[in-house]
């Protein structure tokens, strides 16, 4: 099966408490994230709480450039694999997002749909990141952790992207926290539009009428 998760959006108008007071990169509304964007990701820095611009597809300190870098781990099994080991004990963090997108496959063709969160402003998807030393100067990127997707949208797709709620953010990038809480999702569909790696707008996260509706 398809691997999850491979587009979200984020305008950056709502942040977790935890770093209500620190300083952010500047980041313009995106509603079409793809693999490759660099994207703000919380993280600790020596003990304390950051924000850094972060590429999307993790490329360990120890790999060679490649356009095969991985935009998803599964949490079932990121403690077994050489790439994801070192960056799950000790550099996890949280990816916000105002939701996500992930297709379902109908007699009509592949429907995007659109899932948030159905009792927190943002989500926050749980990750891992690396920084990667070159001439040009240190790059930084993550992958989202995935996991089974919970039985109320398991029908629009069988993975899903490891939620952390806000007042458990802290306690993951920590490492203590190792059983994150499930989250209530609402799940709508989307126009076509969103295929387009190269589409934008609020228009992309809107509902669309169905035949049942």
């Amino acid at each position: 099966m398809r691997e999850m998760c491979g587009r979200f959006a984020f305008q950056g108008q709502h942040w977790p408490d935890i770093v209500a007071d620190i300083d952010k990169p500047h980041f313009e509304p995106n509603y079409n994230i793809c693999p490759q964007d660099s994207v703000p990701v919380i993280h600790l820095d020596a003990g304390n709480t950051a924000v850094t611009s972060m590429r999307w597809g993790l490329r360990p300190s120890w790999n060679k450039e490649s356009t095969m870098e991985p935009i998803n781990a599964r949490i079932e099994t990121v403690e077994s694999k050489p790439m994801f080991r070192d960056a799950y004990h000790h550099r996890r963090c949280l990816v916000p997002a105002d939701g996500w997108y992930e297709w379902k496959t109908t007699p009509r063709g592949k429907v995007p749909f659109y899932h948030t969160s159905n009792d927190q402003k943002i989500v926050l998807m749980a990750g891992i990141y690396e920084q990667w030393k070159s001439d040009d100067g240190l790059l930084s990127t993550f992958t989202l952790l995935t996991k089974d997707a919970s039985p109320d949208i398991e029908h629009i797709h069988n993975r899903m992207p490891v939620l952390i709620t806000p007042n458990e953010g802290t306690s993951w990038m920590e490492r203590s926290l190792l059983s994150p809480t499930p989250s209530n999702i609402l799940v709508h569909p989307v126009g076509r539009e969103v295929n387009k790696t190269t589409a934008q707008g609020p228009q992309l996260i809107q509902r669309i009428r169905t035949l049942f509706d």
